[in-house]
């Protein structure tokens, strides 16, 4: 029998019609219908939108997806705010009720729900198995789609909460990054969500969205792909879609503005911290990730 990795999103979607970022609906989903993964709880967070906006998408995406009546814990609207939001202490007794090797968070946007809740309960450190988090890059690494892309993306999990991200690095939970690199390996087209069109009804919470994001690739890159870049921190944490990387460092470059760079030990100052850094994805990566997505699974 396969033991069941106990999972945290903390997650900031904005799955909706009109071209917005839909990555965090396409994680959510494939957390909830991997096998190996055990989703214990949701909480949302400010980021690609709106704290209003990105708690009710979780909302509506975890209701498609996840067990019945299964709450989504509101969490920090701007910031810096350390406080004790209901994401910040749902965390801290998920954390607590977790048996060794302890929580296994996936980290989908800015890290201030995270923060607060090791600020609020240093305790928990021992019981958090590792975060994953989207973001970071490697020395002088731009973040273009395509030629055609003028001004590079920004690291944005990492840039909306900088103070978040000195609090969680300086802690001793082990930490991995599944960042540009790996992510931009990945390609969702028009084959696959028209795949999400002919799946279960769950599916269609995120087929239209889906589509209109990746016309609005086709429009501003001149690319027949996006790319899920949320999904690759899921498939590491199931061992599945074989991601790999290489074990380094990270650290903050305080330039302006602040950057969060790894690189293997060898190359990383003295007093980096260390962290593991994916690079790669499988050949079958995206067949997983289809085929769990749009196979009902029982909750």
């Amino acid at each position: 029998m396969i033991t069941r990795v106990p999972v945290w999103i903390d997650t900031d979607p904005t799955v909706l019609p009109g071209g917005y970022e839909v990555d965090d609906g396409f994680a959510i989903a494939l957390a909830f219908r991997s096998p190996e993964l055990r989703v214990v709880g949701v909480s949302s967070i400010f980021g690609n939108g709106d704290i209003d906006c990105c708690h009710a998408s979780a909302e509506a995406i975890v209701a498609a997806f996840g067990p019945i009546d299964m709450p989504v814990h509101r969490g920090a609207a701007t910031p810096g705010d350390l406080h004790a939001t209901p994401a910040a202490q749902a965390l801290i007794d998920a954390a607590r009720r977790t048996v060794r090797p302890g929580l296994t968070i996936l980290a989908l946007g800015p890290l201030t729900n995270i923060a607060a809740a090791l600020t609020l309960a240093p305790d928990i450190a021992e019981q958090i198995a590792s975060i994953i988090w989207v973001a970071g890059r490697l020395p002088g690494q731009e973040f273009r789609a395509s030629m055609q892309q003028t001004e590079a993306f920004a690291d944005l999990n990492f840039e909306q909460d900088v103070a978040a991200a000195h609090i969680v690095l300086a802690s001793a939970v082990p930490i991995a990054l599944t960042s540009w690199t790996v992510c931009s390996k990945v390609h969702l087209g028009r084959a696959e969500i028209a795949r999400l069109g002919t799946a279960d009804a769950a599916c269609s919470v995120l087929h239209g969205p889906a589509r209109d994001w990746l016309d609005l690739w086709r429009n501003q890159f001149g690319l027949d792909y996006f790319m899920p870049f949320d999904t690759l921190a899921v498939g590491h944490a199931s061992a599945s879609g074989a991601v790999s990387g290489f074990a380094g460092r990270a650290w903050i470059d305080p330039s302006s503005p602040p950057v969060l760079i790894a690189a293997p030990d060898h190359t990383a100052p003295a007093d980096a911290r260390p962290v593991w850094f994916g690079t790669d994805a499988g050949d079958d990566f995206v067949e997983t990730l289809m085929t769990r997505m749009t196979t009902p699974t029982s909750q």
